[in-house]
């Protein structure tokens, strides 16, 4: 250690700005902090003026209580609060703000007003303050209620200055700021300004779907799903999820609220994940908008300065409840709406549409014999009974190119990519009832094989190695890059094992294997779409009829495992139309 280093208690001012690095990140953790504030104080409308990304000024106006002379000067005293008094409050959060740290935070970075006046006290309060220092205390006149200005944000900190993005980038993050928090409070009324435009302003709402509406308009309303749960040991969810057409390459639309505070929160996010998992495309995102009711006792909002993210007592049982109730929402969803051929939605809108059909393939009938069959089993067991919703009209008409099934019903002309039904099918026997890992059985080769493969995907086969054992592969290395293949997974037809392993060593590693919980998920689907698209013809009418009967017992009948469309509508109204017949 330098002997000649001393340890000093920082002053009072540079100990705020480095408290402040902590809170005040960049404009838009400021709105955040003053909006929650305003919601504590019990706000019925917040008004928030924006100019050049919140560099130049954040002024954030709400209807609240409002503060005393006295309050107003100790709440610009850092840990000064009105939320916590003992220990055990923290452990009972119900209040956005607690640690008495944001004002002060802001205060020190910046040239700070704030103006303040409560219903008891006919004299409002101004405090002026610069860089941290209280420069006036003065009476003024005021409504009930709370103005707070921000100017030259980080006027005194230049290194922080430089690294603010354009005005249009931060206020991109202050957007999203408010459009969080107008979700979380719909019975609050927003207005929100940059510069002279007018982006936001919202009355109050009566319900989370009415301010959905509101923010975000009727054609992206109209795609989401509404869910909730009864309270789960002392858990509650509802939310709004989108259909699984709907999904987008960003995260840009999605929400996550704890007690209505918008947090960060992996185990979430991962059961989210889960339940769209085999819904839509890799790489494509869901639009969710989730709010979890808790007791406050049972999670910890005091882990990050920023109070975004927030642990659970019991995370496992919240993810879990989280997809099942998404999973079962959406199946709900599709069959109440499209429970028949002749009410299919209009998949050909969706984001991930493609002239390309991936193709997947799913075999798992629960007797292991499969293995010796050439063909693929399409009787229906006994268990398997077409609901009445699904015996309405329809008929198989034949194959065109060999890929595309056409099928008339009292609608008109419904198109079924037959690989992607059969894919959907397969997925959802082999997976039913395994919630977690995959675990297929292994049939063991009579003689195994040797088998040379290229360097990349040897290293992607022994990086995997659990992963491929899960769905049936056993083998072994066999020096260079040489295996010996022992097992396959029960499904797999007994000729060209070489050639159909490689096929699905080329597609992984190709497409890429993101980490090793989904890789038992991703085997599967590239083994099945080397499956369907080597083998298995369905050619004969009553083939593909019962094809067409299975996918439509299936949870998610509409997309295959990659999230892309097995069926399309086309209406008589429509065909009618293009061919100018009245």
């Amino acid at each position: 250690m330098d002997r000649t280093s001393k340890i000093r208690v920082m002053p009072d001012a540079l100990a705020s700005q480095v408290a402040a690095g902590e809170v005040v990140e960049s404009p838009s953790s400021i709105v955040k902090e003053l909006i929650e504030n305003s919601i504590d104080a019990g706000a019925k409308n917040i008004n928030i003026i924006i100019e050049r990304g919140g560099k130049f000024l954040i002024k954030v106006i709400d209807d609240g209580s409002g503060m005393s002379r006295e309050d107003a000067i100790l709440s610009i005293e850092r840990h000064a609060t009105s939320k916590i008094k003992s220990k055990n409050d923290l452990h009972n959060i119900s209040t956005f703000g607690f640690r008495g740290e944001a004002l002060p935070s802001i205060a020190s970075v910046s040239n700070f007003k704030l103006t303040t006046s409560s219903k008891n006290n006919p004299v409002g309060t101004e405090l002026l303050i610069k860089g941290g220092k209280l420069i006036a205390v003065n009476e003024c006149g005021s409504k009930t209620g709370t103005q707070i200005e921000v100017r030259a944000l980080f006027y005194n900190i230049p290194a922080r200055k430089k690294f603010l993005k354009s005005d249009s980038a931060e206020f991109s993050k202050i957007e999203r700021a408010v459009i969080a928090a107008c979700l979380s409070a719909p019975h609050i009324g927003f207005s929100l300004h940059h510069g002279t435009k007018c982006v936001l302003n919202l009355g109050q709402a009566t319900s989370y779907k009415n301010r959905i509406l509101d923010v975000f308009g009727s054609e992206f309303s109209e795609k989401l799903i509404e869910f909730s749960t009864d309270d789960v040991d002392g858990i509650k969810i509802k939310g709004f999820v989108s259909n699984p057409d709907y999904n987008f390459t960003t995260r840009k639309h999605q929400y996550v609220f704890i007690n209505s505070r918008a947090v960060k929160n992996s185990s979430v996010s991962i059961s989210i994940r889960d339940a769209f998992k085999g819904l839509i495309e890799k790489g494509m995102n869901p639009v969710f908008i989730l709010f979890i009711n808790v007791k406050p006792n049972r999670i910890d909002v005091n882990i990050h300065p920023s109070k975004e993210e927030v642990k659970f007592d019991n995370s496992n049982k919240v993810q879990r409840l989280i997809s099942e109730t998404i999973i079962s929402s959406i199946s709900s969803d599709l069959k109440s709406n499209n429970n028949s051929p002749d009410e299919l939605a209009d998949l050909s809108k969706s984001k991930n549409e493609s002239d390309e059909f991936v193709e997947l393939k799913q075999i798992h009938d629960k007797s292991v014999q499969l293995i010796q069959n050439n063909m693929l089993d399409l009787e229906l067991s006994t268990s398997q009974e077409i609901e009445p919703s699904l015996e309405k009209e329809f008929k198989v008409l034949g194959l065109l190119r060999n890929r595309f099934v056409l099928i008339e019903n009292d609608e008109g002309l419904m198109i079924m990519n037959k690989r992607a039904a059969h894919e959907r099918v397969l997925y959802e026997e082999i997976t039913l009832n395994q919630k977690d890992d995959i675990n297929v059985p292994i049939q063991r080769l009579l003689v195994p094989l040797t088998i040379d493969i290229h360097r990349d995907e040897y290293e992607m086969l022994f990086n995997f190695e659990t992963a491929f054992h899960n769905l049936g592969f056993l083998f072994e290395g066999f020096g260079g890059n040489t295996i010996k293949l022992e097992g396959v997974p029960h499904f797999f037809k007994s000729e060209n094992i070489e050639e159909y392993f490689k096929g699905i060593l080329v597609d992984l590693v190709e497409n890429g294997l993101s980490s090793a919980k989904d890789a038992s998920h991703e085997v599967l689907i590239s083994s099945l779409v080397n499956l369907t698209s080597r083998y298995f013809e369905l050619n004969s009418i009553q083939e593909l009829e019962m094809l067409l009967r299975k996918l439509l017992q299936c949870k998610m009948p509409y997309v295959d495992a990659r999230g892309r469309p097995t069926l399309y509508q086309l209406s008589y109204k429509d065909i009618e139309k293009k061919l100018g017949v009245r």
